[in-house]
């Protein structure tokens, strides 16, 4: 925590000449804090990068100017203005505009492009969100396992058959998992991106390492198949593209030993369940349910206007078995397709296309080998992890990966320039 605020300070200090006025520097440690928090605590969180937004909005109307707003933050609002004509028109337009504020936390596009113009920032903001999950991570370690011994004590005195893994399973978080994972790939930008001074340090390089493991481990004890995945997946992209050869072949070994363990060989055993139409998961989600509902309202039935009962109601016309409890479809292009129609889906896969184009643009500023290329690198893989996990989880509506999604397009849409 110390080293954080000291990273903080040192950033502040070196505040950029086209800073408008102290209350930009206000603004921009309000969302140094809120993203820090927002890992662990939504509320705090929110809280916090909301009054960042009202001191830069405050700071442009007394100033008089215009903040930076990037071409993925136009692509929101388009995709926010259709979310509000799907809803108005939509099969339940009182729950979709009460769930529809959601979408306003990706204000923190333009926020973090405003705010953050130079790589010490980037970095200060990075570091930030690593810490927070660290945070995350002792409570995952810690709490959680305490808590699912609890819960299989409760099932064996009941004369139910006890099983640990289970209960730590469900206790696990699909929000969490991805959150880890993104922390995880900035955290190796960080350690990968240090320069010559940092490495000298070795109190910094202990800290950095240790907060590493802990994020790591959190990872495997979240037991989520998906993080699992996407994380291997783009930390192996990030390996390959800046080490050599022989740490590729480490990374190969440490996968395989993580594979090995008995609690994770154990959840990606089952992993062929999902395939299964039987159970009614996400195949027939994609597959049956998804395509009348998308034949009968082409331009969507309204920004989560899904519900169990309309699943269920349409899982009885096709004669099929779904799953109960579930107000989404699994997936990020099915959800929006759903929702939003084929206007939406349009408009949500050139919103993601831009940042994936922004983010390369940002990764061929910086000279090879430089840590602002590692920073940039990390930071498009981020990106692409939450992109990837996209795809078999609906994480554009989750509380806090909003707000991720949206720091990190502010991010790749950067400028640098010239304290």
């Amino acid at each position: 925590m110390l080293a954080l605020c000291s990273l903080f300070g040192d950033v502040m200090r070196d505040e950029p000449a086209v800073e408008k006025s102290g209350l930009c520097r206000w603004a921009f440690g309000l969302l140094f804090a809120g993203l820090f928090s927002v890992a662990f605590s939504l509320p705090l969180g929110r809280t916090l990068v909301g009054i960042s937004v009202i001191l830069l909005v405050t700071d442009c109307i007394r100033l008089r100017y215009l903040p930076r707003f990037p071409f993925v933050a136009w692509c929101w609002f388009a995709f926010f203005v259709i979310a509000l004509l799907a809803s108005a028109f939509g099969v339940n337009p009182a729950r979709s505009f009460g769930k529809i504020d959601k979408l306003l936390w990706f204000l923190t596009i333009p926020l973090t492009a405003a705010l953050v113009q130079n790589w010490q920032r980037l970095r200060s903001l990075l570091w930030a969100f690593a810490a927070g999950c660290g945070v995350l991570s002792l409570e995952i370690l810690i709490v959680r396992p305490i808590a699912a011994w609890g819960a299989m004590r409760e099932a064996v005195a009941a004369g139910e058959v006890g099983d640990y893994v289970w209960e730590l399973t469900d206790l696990g978080s699909m929000t969490d998992g991805q959150t880890l994972m993104v922390g995880i790939v900035a955290m190796i930008g960080l350690l990968a991106g240090r320069t010559a001074l940092q490495k000298a340090s070795k109190k910094t390089s202990l800290w950095s390492y240790a907060l590493f493991v802990v994020l790591v481990l959190a990872l495997i004890v979240n037991l989520k198949r998906g993080s699992w995945i996407c994380t291997f997946g783009v930390v192996g992209l990030f390996v390959a593209s800046r080490l050599k050869l022989r740490h590729v072949a480490v990374l190969a070994v440490v996968a395989v030993g993580i594979l090995l363990l008995p609690p994770v060989w154990g959840r990606f055993s089952t992993l062929r369940q999902e395939f299964d139409t039987s159970r009614g998961g996400r195949i027939v989600m994609w597959t049956r349910i998804a395509p009348p509902l998308v034949k009968a309202h082409p331009f969507g039935i309204g920004y989560r206007a899904l519900t169990e009962e309309i699943m269920l109601e349409v899982a009885a016309e096709e004669g099929i078995h779904v799953e109960g409890g579930r107000n989404h479809l699994h997936s990020n292009p099915v959800q929006v397709l759903v929702a939003l129609g084929w206007v939406g889906l349009a408009v949500y896969l050139v919103w993601m296309a831009g940042g994936i184009v922004s983010g390369i643009r940002l990764l061929k500023t910086v000279a090879r080998g430089s840590p602002e290329r590692t920073m940039a690198l990390a930071l498009l893989l981020m990106l692409s992890g939450l992109l990837l996990n996209g795809l078999v989880e609906y994480n554009l509506s989750d509380g806090e990966l909003v707000i991720f999604y949206g720091v990190v397009l502010g991010l790749v849409s950067m400028r640098p320039v010239n304290a």
